[in-house]
């Protein structure tokens, strides 16, 4: 290739447009600009954009998350053998708020939760009401990091100081964040039938450990502890589906009626999974599961095979990891597109890492000690999903539809 003149090369393909091969440009004599090819910008169209099945498996992420780990022991605490019929009432309040959603987003041609107020309440009532929903992600945000740490520090390596693993883990989910939403549901394809497996890998061998006379009486404490228990998981984790409309502009051009459908089912494997992990630590433990802080790896670690403790406890320790991190991740994103949009910031990333710092000095300072941390998570946290949250999804949701022509909506019922 010596002595061959590359502009010289190139100019002859194309006459009237020259290609600079030093610095990858197109000069254009009839135009007075140059154009630099820049990385990314052939797919910048469609690089975010996300399929059902992509947008299906980021809701078990965030809908399941750590949940599937933290809420067994603290829900039997509360309601006893009835826990799992507190979790059967929270998916119903879920579902109807993941319907809410859905319908909004079909509604507004898939604008998110901004966009829409802004049309329906104005730009300054948009402001307003986005700063609780801020406030409500930088917890979220915080406590999964800090639940992370809380976990390895009581059962795993106790001198490790907390901010190894709140740092560690937020520099994670902050660098999947910045490469994108779509690069993230890429890898949550992979990663959440991983944490699925992990948990059903454990609870199926550890069958021998079931004693199913334990789920017996249902109404052991009556039917106020019930109700308490619905109260809590329909905050956390079946309500936080309300933060989901944040996400969902993110889906693809394809058939609304499909993209519904896969995420009602996925939704619906949340909660057959919660269930199922809560009857499960009944029939093991009985009573004495609701003292136990994460029972399902108390679970595992109980499994023994030919007399011998089989130690994969480990293995529930990872299927936290993964959880918590990819509810982590999408939250970051969904923190990261409400302050683009209100800022009216063009980088749309440009708000990342400063919420991966501010989120992780808020994981080492926000909780006090744990009884702290149970307090706000389960007590304070439901609450506010449920009456910050959903209800200003409801609330959108009413406007949406007192707003709707009759005729639009026999259009909307014919897809």
């Amino acid at each position: 290739m010596a002595g061959v003149d590359l502009r010289a090369a190139f100019g002859r393909l194309r006459p009237h447009v020259g290609i600079d091969p030093l610095t990858c440009s197109i000069a254009d004599p009839r135009r007075s600009t140059n154009l630099p090819f820049k990385e990314g910008t052939i797919l910048q169209g469609r690089a975010d954009k996300l399929t059902t099945g992509q947008l299906a498996c980021f809701l078990i992420a965030v809908s399941m998350g750590s949940a599937i780990i933290f809420i067994p022991s603290s829900l039997i605490l509360t309601a006893g053998n009835g826990a799992w019929l507190s979790l059967l009432g929270a998916f119903g309040f879920g579902m109807i708020t993941l319907l809410c959603v859905l319908f909004l987003h079909r509604r507004h041609e898939g604008r998110d939760m901004v966009e829409y107020s802004r049309i329906l309440i104005g730009r300054t009532a948009t402001v307003i009401i986005m700063i609780p929903v801020i406030a409500m992600l930088l917890f979220a945000t915080a406590a999964i990091i800090a639940g992370i740490g809380a976990f390895f520090i009581s059962g795993m390596m106790p001198e490790t100081p907390l901010y190894i693993f709140c740092s560690f883990s937020l520099l994670v989910a902050t660098l999947t964040a910045r490469a994108g939403i779509a690069a993230a549901a890429r890898m949550f394809v992979l990663l959440v039938p991983i944490m699925i497996m992990f948990a059903v890998v454990v609870l199926v061998i550890a069958l021998p450990l079931y004693d199913w006379n334990r789920l017996l009486p249902i109404f052991d404490k009556g039917a106020g502890p019930i109700l308490h228990g619905l109260f809590i998981t329909a905050g956390f984790p079946f309500g936080e589906v309300c933060l989901f409309a944040l996400i969902l502009p993110y889906a693809g051009k394809d058939n609304s009626r499909l993209l519904s459908v896969r995420l009602l089912l996925a939704f619906g494997i949340t909660g057959i999974s919660m269930v199922i992990a809560t009857l499960c630590t009944i029939a093991a433990f009985g009573a004495a599961a609701g003292h136990f802080n994460y029972s399902l790896y108390q679970l595992a670690s109980n499994i023994e095979i030919g007399g011998t403790n089989e130690r994969i406890e480990a293995v529930i320790g990872v299927a936290l990891i993964l959880g918590s991190y990819m509810k982590a991740t999408g939250y970051i994103i969904a923190l990261n597109r409400v302050l683009s949009k209100i800022s009216g910031v063009k980088d749309e990333r440009a708000f990342i890492y400063p919420l991966g710092l501010l989120c992780t000095l808020l994981s080492l300072t926000l909780f006090s000690s744990p009884a702290d941390f149970q307090y706000l998570v389960y007590q304070v946290w439901p609450f506010t999903v449920i009456f910050v949250g959903c209800l200003l999804i409801y609330a959108l949701a009413g406007l949406t539809l007192a707003r709707t022509k009759p005729a639009s909506r026999a259009q909307e019922a014919e897809r």
